[in-house]
């Protein structure tokens, strides 16, 4: 009964960190963005009342189409879903009854509702938009497969729980092919979460937000608040494998119970601020790419994984 009810709590806790800090740490990047550029940016919770705005807003739908109402409900539940499902280090939560490979494409199946609602709208930029992104995906896929195959193979396990667990241990995390991985899950988190460059799919100059650009108030309020917890459950993943598993395999013998979880959590959590003011940083310093040029760096660190995979089938 008490393993049920901490579960319980967990969850919970993950679920309300979600909600929260989604858009917390979308205000977090705007400051750095800022700061960086030297403009004088919008206060850390503007994000927030951005949401409270379009939540007061008259809901409209140009279209007769009931798809275009329930998208995004649709792909609001299904990214608040996987936020229960982040995997932080002896943190008893669901992230025991799935997989990686389930985790990351019911992820994508949230972006394939939006591509696809946006695809029947007549609307030339919604269509060009959705476009984009369906590309973007496509093509990152050769890298999210090699990235899961090689964790499959490194860590020998593609459950959520064990692989938060297990990728800190010492005999994985220092070899060669674990380093590479990890760089991978970053970059997946980068892409994926459609910072720029690779915000073509909604690139407000060209294509005036693209697959969101039919939507207005409370809808597109859920749009955004989605593609927020998203980011936050993109990032989450290289957070809780890449910075927090090492550590917390350290102190795992000197603290135990609670006290484990409670600080793997705030461990998590001071490192997705962290890793989110160096996404911020690398993105106020790149500019706009053409179409065509974005899918080349995609293309090309794709070696990355493959590298990884292939010095892991090899021990090292």
């Amino acid at each position: 009964m008490m393993d049920y009810l901490v579960y319980l709590a967990w969850s919970i806790i993950l679920l309300l960190t979600a909600l929260i800090m989604a858009p917390l740490l979308d205000g977090v990047r705007r400051v750095i963005r800022a700061k960086v550029q030297r403009r004088i940016g919008p206060p850390v919770l503007q994000t927030f009342y951005d949401l409270r705005k379009l939540f007061g807003l008259p809901s409209l739908i140009p279209y007769r189409n009931y798809l275009l109402v329930l998208v995004p409900y649709l792909v609001f539940f299904v990214v608040v879903l996987l936020s229960i499902l982040v995997p932080i280090p002896f943190v008893i939560s669901p992230s025991s009854t799935v997989d990686i490979i389930s985790f990351i494409y019911i992820l994508l199946f949230a972006s394939a509702i939006l591509i696809y609602a946006a695809l029947i709208i007549p609307n030339p930029y919604s269509n060009a938009g959705s476009i984009r992104e369906l590309l973007l995906i496509t093509l990152f896929e050769l890298f999210v497969a090699f990235t899961i195959v090689g964790l499959a193979y490194r860590i020998g396990t593609l459950n959520m729980y064990l692989l938060g667990i297990r990728y800190g241990w010492t005999e994985y995390y220092l070899k060669p092919s674990t380093l590479l991985l990890s760089l991978s899950l970053l970059i997946i988190a980068y892409v994926e979460g459609a910072y720029t460059p690779f915000d073509i799919g909604e690139a407000e100059t060209e294509v005036l937000g693209g697959p969101y650009l039919e939507y207005g108030g409370k809808y597109y309020g859920l749009l955004l608040y989605a593609l927020l917890i998203k980011r936050y459950v993109l990032l989450a993943l290289p957070v809780s494998l890449v910075f927090v598993s090492p550590i917390i395999n350290y102190v795992a013998d000197i603290f135990n119970g609670f006290t484990l979880m409670v600080l793997s959590y705030g461990l998590f959590i001071i490192f997705m601020f962290l890793t989110m003011m160096l996404f911020s940083v690398i993105e106020a310093f790149n500019p706009r790419y053409r179409v065509d040029i974005v899918y080349k760096p995609i293309l090309v660190s794709a070696l990355i994984p493959i590298i990884g995979f292939i010095l892991g089938w090899f021990g090292w």
